[in-house]
């Protein structure tokens, strides 16, 4: 693991998001369900995350040769209850992470004891999910962790990423049926 750091480091392009991304890859802890994935640690953060991180693929467009990646943090509060929140960062062509980690999500770059080599995170006591679920979208293909299965397939427009945001939402609440009848942002 120090060895791929060192190695990450001397590459000065990369962002304190990617650097932990790189590393986050490396040394999570995961639990296969189904075709998502329970995220129960992370790296930066001691001991177990405090909420519940779900990470997954859900295959859109014609022939589901759209993989849009997502993370889905429960809500902190009453899941059963409170609000589901789809958080498509604009661009398009912008990654869900910087969302959670820069905007509403439940955890935060610890900026004073990260360094390049090494970032921190922290909790973030203003989470939107204190009283919402909220799942962060990579969207269009190429954009963070979403991919396209074909060349073509990478090639979108407004009304297409319209197009396939709206399938990916009946497609997550198809495999998240609990959450049918909370309501939806």
């Amino acid at each position: 693991m120090i060895a791929f750091v060192t190695l990450l480091s001397h590459f000065k392009f990369l962002t304190v998001a990617n650097m932990l991304f790189a590393i986050f890859l490396l040394i999570i802890s995961l639990e296969v369900t189904g075709s998502q994935f329970l995220v129960k640690t992370l790296p930066g953060l001691s001991g177990d995350l405090p909420f519940k991180l779900e990470t997954g693929y859900i295959a859109v467009g014609e022939s589901d040769d759209v993989q849009l990646f997502y993370y889905f943090i429960e809500s902190e509060g009453n899941p059963k209850d409170d609000p589901i929140v789809f958080w498509f960062t604009g661009g398009p062509g912008c990654s869900g992470l910087s969302g959670l980690l820069y905007e509403i999500g439940p955890i935060a770059i610890n900026y004073a004891n990260s360094t390049f080599e090494k970032p921190t995170l922290e909790i973030n006591p203003y989470s939107w999910t204190k009283v919402a679920s909220i799942i962060f979208v990579d969207q269009p293909a190429g954009t963070g962790f979403a991919y396209a299965k074909t060349p073509e397939a990478y090639i979108t427009n407004d009304t297409l990423s319209t197009l396939l945001a709206y399938n990916f939402i009946k497609k997550w609440l198809v495999d998240h049926p609990k959450f049918l009848n909370n309501p939806l942002y």
